[in-house]
């Protein structure tokens, strides 16, 4: 479906038919050595954990299980490189992505160069708004009438084949660390250092451009020790910007990620770092910092720099060591993100508006443009579209007849694929399964809308299911089993929270909020939970007495004491197999 032009304020839901499937069952004689509870071992199956050993691994991760990061496809090239660099004075310059990814990449880089005794090194951040997202001429030219001679790009360049060309003839060498899907037409770089190259031996591990970087400096400093030099950083320190980064950008929990991500957030919870401590505290956090608050409450702060103004904000945020400057950085984000906020709601509502008045079928996919929204918060926008529809959503900025869009997909749909299927109809396009960013012309918006229904699947064979990982008693809930799921964490892309269904809940009170938001209590071997905030299609005054619920248990801590309450993440009437979509309320804030 595709839609263009703008509209006004609208509150628009949802419903979604779809079948529960119960990926295991509890089994009381799976993986009997371990001490955990059936339940826990059973879940422990599911999620293809077979042996003992698997499950302890996945619950105990820690640095020995890295890969050397020298195994990384052109390590030895890029640390050569960059060694050559530091022993001539070359000047270093940096050109990164204007996110959470990029500037963590940045500041790893930066923070690793100075704590080696260098000069820091010159820093390029391109305005999201005029430049885009890439490798682009004016910073190249930036850095170069900066003196620079060797250019690093951080969590970009891999597709900039012009770019690395056009620096090349400026005198420069560029080293490319990305991440992103690989083209055919590779860059004439120095090297290329990007897990995704297929004869890379850390192909199958979603690094994020940050958790490139990291395995850079790592291997720059075996190579600086191998080499005699002494006192160098403890990179472990470096962790929670990686963690940051990774949790932000949405890539796989799993394998290194989740050793990287585990350690960073040991390090964070240090509050250490001075720019970080007080973007938790202007945010209201004073307790232990989760995987959640950096998706939900700190990446979203960080990124609105980037987004509505400078992100050299958020770089110089992670970087000072002044406690004041900190803490002025820190209220500026989170303003900032406030007006991304209003600004956000507002293309949000007028999307919404033009879905409801074109009164057409949906489709595969949506596809909805409109005149000036801002670029900034356009991803956003596409991500909760996505969710509302279950399909994969591109949101379109149109200025003087280009529009700049960007989408975002849902579980099991590799929409970047799927747009290269059609990428006749575009100016350019880039990114990877989850998410894209692309240029158009106006004037083919349609038929490339068209298209791109035409090569996806059918929605309805990947909404026809709700997956949950266990049925469950609610007598199966006990503290010790909360303490065993807690092992779990950190949750994230890759590794999500589970999910348990409970069949026929007594649905004994609700309490409704704005935007159709309501709280549920619900009772079952006497016993009555409460749960979070959701948001239910139909509006919960028309919810069954007794319905089956998904959920994910939570505990929070109030007032000094902990409490348990159920994520609701779908229900149906009791004893049927349709049921509409619920959402708890974690939007990213």
């Amino acid at each position: 479906m595709t839609i263009s032009s703008t509209g006004s304020k609208l509150s628009y839901m949802v419903c979604v038919s779809q079948e529960w499937v119960i990926k295991g069952r509890v089994d009381p004689l799976v993986l009997p050595d371990l001490k955990f509870s059936p339940i826990f071992r059973s879940l422990m199956q599911v999620r293809g954990l077979k042996t003992s050993s698997d499950v302890l691994s996945f619950l105990s991760p820690n640095l020995g299980q890295l890969k050397d990061p020298r195994s990384m496809k052109n390590m030895q090239i890029a640390c050569d490189r960059i060694l050559r660099a530091i022993k001539t004075e070359e000047k270093i310059g940096i050109f990164t992505d204007y996110d959470v990814d990029g500037v963590c990449s940045a500041a790893l880089i930066q923070r690793f160069l100075i704590n080696i005794g260098l000069k820091p090194p010159e820093i390029f951040i391109p305005d999201r708004v005029s430049d885009g997202y890439g490798l682009n001429m004016r910073g190249i030219e930036d850095l170069k009438s900066k003196g620079v001679s060797l250019l690093i790009t951080a969590d970009c360049g891999v597709t900039a084949v012009k770019e690395v060309d056009y620096a090349r003839s400026l005198g420069m060498d560029v080293i490319i660390t990305d991440h992103h899907e690989v083209g055919d037409d590779i860059p004439n770089a120095c090297c290329i250092l990007n897990p995704k190259q297929s004869d890379c031996p850390f192909f199958g591990e979603d690094l994020c451009g940050a958790g490139v970087v990291f395995h850079l400096i790592v291997a720059l400093r075996a190579a600086l020790r191998e080499q005699g030099l002494q006192n160098l950083p403890n990179l472990r320190e470096e962790l929670d910007l990686v963690a940051m980064a990774t949790i932000a950008d949405a890539v796989s929990l799993s394998g290194v990620n989740r050793v990287l991500v585990k350690e960073g957030l040991n390090i964070l919870n240090t509050y250490s770092r001075v720019g970080l401590a007080a973007l938790a505290r202007v945010s209201g956090i004073t307790r232990e910092l989760l995987s959640r608050d950096i998706g939900y409450i700190l990446g979203p702060r960080i990124n609105a720099a980037g987004r509505l103004s400078d992100a050299r904000k958020a770089f110089d945020l992670l970087i000072t060591e002044d406690a004041v400057t900190a803490q002025n950085l820190a209220h500026e984000l989170n303003e900032l993100n406030r007006c991304r906020q209003v600004e956000e709601q507002q293309v949000l509502n007028e999307a919404l508006c033009l879905l409801e008045e074109s009164g057409s079928h949906l489709g595969n996919a949506i596809v909805v443009a409109g005149t000036n929204w801002h670029t900034g918060v356009i991803g956003i926008v596409a991500s909760r579209i996505a969710s509302l529809f279950s399909r994969p959503a591109i949101v379109i900025s149109l200025l003087d007849g280009v529009g700049v869009g960007s989408g975002r997909s849902v579980p099991g749909v590799d929409l970047h694929a799927a747009v290269s299927q059609v990428s006749e109809y575009l100016n350019d396009f880039g990114g990877h399964k989850m998410a894209i960013g692309l240029n158009i012309d106006d004037s083919k918006i349609l038929a490339f809308a068209g298209a791109l229904d035409g090569v996806l699947a059918p929605r309805e064979e990947y909404t026809k299911n709700f997956a949950v990982d266990l049925k469950i008693s609610p007598l199966d809930i006990t503290p010790v089993f909360l303490e065993e799921l807690e092992m779990l964490a950190p949750f994230g892309e890759g590794n999500p929270e589970p999910v348990f269904l409970i069949p026929s809940m007594e649905v004994v009170g609700s309490k409704n909020y704005a935007r159709g938001q309501c709280k549920l209590l619900l009772k079952h071997s006497n016993r009555v939970f409460h749960t979070l905030r959701c948001t239910i299609d139909q509006g919960a005054q028309k919810l069954a007495r007794f319905v089956d619920v998904a959920f994910t248990p939570v505990k929070m801590r109030t007032n000094g004491y902990q409490y348990l309450y159920l994520a609701v993440k779908a229900l149906s009437p009791a004893g049927h197999s349709q049921q509409p979509v619920l959402s708890d309320l974690e939007h990213r804030t």
